[in-house]
C-alpha cells in the first residue's frame, strides 16, 4: 500500500533528524580533538534534542513494536546488510578506487556480523525465558532477488518503447492536460456559485429595502463588476502564490541534489525500502534514477514533498476563468429585475439563481463521477441559505433602522 503524505512525510522526519544527531556527534568529536570542549558542548546537546525529535518521529510513525518484533525485525535488516548491501558497496568502492571507503565498511561489516550472533542470542534466551512471546517472532527470510532488479538493456527499453500503441502514448501524455483542465473545474464553480449567491443576496435586499428596479440593477450590476475583478485577481494571486511556493521548493530541493546527492539518494533508497522494496530493489531503482537528474528531481519532489516538477496551474487561465464564470453567474439573478417590478422580481430571481445553481451542482457531479442529483442539492443549499439571509436582512434592515421601504 502507498505511503499517505503523513507517513512519508514521518520518515523523512525521521531521517532528518537521526543524521543530524549524527552529524552533531560528529562534529563535537572534531571539536573536542581541535581542544574547544564549549563547542563539543553545544554540538551533543543539539544532537540529544535531534535524538528526542527522531525518537518521537518514528513512534508516531508506528515503527516501535514489542522486543521481540522489534529483535526479530533488527536481525533481518541486519543479515540484508551482512549478506548483500555491505559486500556490494564494498565491491563498489574498490571499483572507483576508494579503498578508505572500502575498509570503512569492511570494519562495518565484521560489526554487523557480530550483531547478528548477539542478537541471535538474546532473541533465544528471551523466547526461552518468556515463551508466551514466541507468537510475536516471525521467521526471518531473506527476500529473493527478483528479476526487476536487472537493468535493462538500450535496446529493451527501445523494444518496450516501440510497443506502446499510439492511443496509450496519447491517453498518457493526455492526462497531464485532462487533470489540469478538471482543476480549473473549480474556478468554473468557485466563480459561478458566488456570481449567484452574492448578486442574489444582494439585489434581493436591495429590492425589498428599495423598491426601486433601476437602484436594484444598479447595485446588482456593481456588485457584479466588483465580485468579479477582485474575485479574478484573488484567484490570480493565490494561483501564483501556490506556484511560487512549488518552485521556491524545486529549487531547493534541485540545490540539495547538486550539493548532498549522496543523501539524497539515501533518503530515496529510504523511501523505496518504506514502500515495501527490499534493499537491493530500492538501491537499483534509485540509482536507475539518479542517472537522469531531471528525472531525479522529479521522483524526489513527489517522493518527498508531495509536489509535481510541473506544476499545472496557470495563473492566468485560472483569473480569467474564474471572472468570466463570476459575471456569468451574476447575470441570472439580475435578469428579472428587467421585466418585472423590482419587488415582484424577488423570487423569480431566486427561483431561477436556485434552478441554475442546480445545473452547475448537477454538471459538477458528472464531470467528477460523483452523484449528479446530490451534488445539485448541495450546490442550490448553499444558494437557498444565502439567498434567504439577504432577504432577511432587506427586509429588517430598514425596520431597525426605521426606514420605511419605498412603495411600488
Amino acid at each position: 500500500m502507498p505511503l499517505t503524505r503523513t507517513e512519508r512525510n514521518l520518515w523523512s522526519a525521521f531521517l532528518d533528524e537521526a543524521k543530524a544527531n549524527q552529524r552533531y556527534v560528529a562534529f563535537a568529536m572534531q571539536a573536542m580533538d581541535e581542544g574547544l570542549p564549549e563547542a563539543a558542548e553545544v554540538f551533543m546537546e543539539a544532537s540529544g534534542a535531534e535524538a528526542i525529535h527522531a525518537l518521537a518521529h518514528l513512534r508516531v510513525a508506528g515503527e516501535v513494536h514489542s522486543t521481540v518484533e522489534n529483535l526479530v525485525a533488527v536481525i533481518e535488516e541486519e543479515a540484508r546488510e551482512v549478506d548483500i548491501v555491505y559486500p556490494r558497496r564494498i565491491r563498489e568502492a574498490e571499483e572507483e578506487g576508494r579503498p578508505d571507503a572500502a575498509e570503512s565498511f569492511r570494519f562495518a561489516w565484521s560489526r554487523e556480523r557480530h550483531h547478528i550472533r548477539s542478537l541471535e542470542q538474546i532473541l533465544e534466551s528471551v523466547l526461552k525465558a518468556r515463551p508466551e512471546l514466541r507468537s510475536q517472532a516471525r521467521k526471518v527470510t531473506m527476500p529473493a532477488v527478483p528479476e526487476s532488479t536487472k537493468t535493462a538493456t538500450p535496446a529493451e527499453l527501445v523494444g518496450l518503447s516501440a510497443s506502446v500503441s499510439p492511443k496509450i502514448r496519447t491517453e498518457v501524455f493526455g492526462e497531464k492536460a485532462r487533470v489540469s483542465g478538471l482543476q480549473r473545474l473549480r474556478e468554473v464553480m468557485f466563480g459561478a456559485q458566488d456570481g449567484l449567491v452574492s448578486t442574489v443576496a444582494v439585489v434581493s435586499s436591495v429590492a425589498v429595502a428599495t423598491g426601486d428596479n433601476q437602484i436594484v440593477i444598479l447595485a446588482g450590476a456593481t456588485s457584479a463588476l466588483a465580485g468579479m475583478v477582485s474575485m479574478a485577481a484573488g484567484s490570480y494571486l493565490g494561483s501564483r502564490a501556490e506556484q511560487d511556493v512549488s518552485i521556491s521548493e524545486l529549487e531547493l530541493e534541485a540545490l540539495e541534489i547538486a550539493e548532498h546527492p549522496a543523501e539524497e539518494m539515501a533518503e530515496l533508497i529510504e523511501i523505496y525500502q518504506k514502500e515495501g522494496m527490499s534493499n537491493l530493489e530500492a538501491t537499483a531503482l534509485a540509482e536507475r534514477i539518479a542517472s537522469d537528474r531531471q528525472l531525479w528531481l522529479s521522483t524526489m519532489a513527489e517522493k518527498e514533498l508531495g509536489l509535481t516538477s510541473e506544476p499545472l496551474g496557470n495563473p492566468w487561465k485560472d483569473s480569467l476563468t474564474m471572472g468570466v464564470s463570476f459575471i456569468l453567474g451574476a447575470l441570472f439573478p439580475l435578469a428579472p429585475y428587467f421585466l418585472l417590478p423590482a419587488r415582484a422580481a424577488v423570487l423569480p430571481a431566486m427561483a431561477m439563481t436556485l434552478v441554475v445553481l442546480f445545473l452547475v451542482g448537477l454538471g459538477k457531479g458528472r464531470v467528477l463521477h460523483k452523484p449528479p442529483i446530490i451534488s445539485g442539492l448541495e450546490v442550490t443549499a448553499v444558494g437557498t441559505v444565502s439567498g434567504a439571509i439577504g432577504y432577511a436582512i432587506g427586509d429588517l434592515l430598514p425596520k431597525i433602522l426605521g426606514m420605511a421601504p419605498v412603495p411600488n
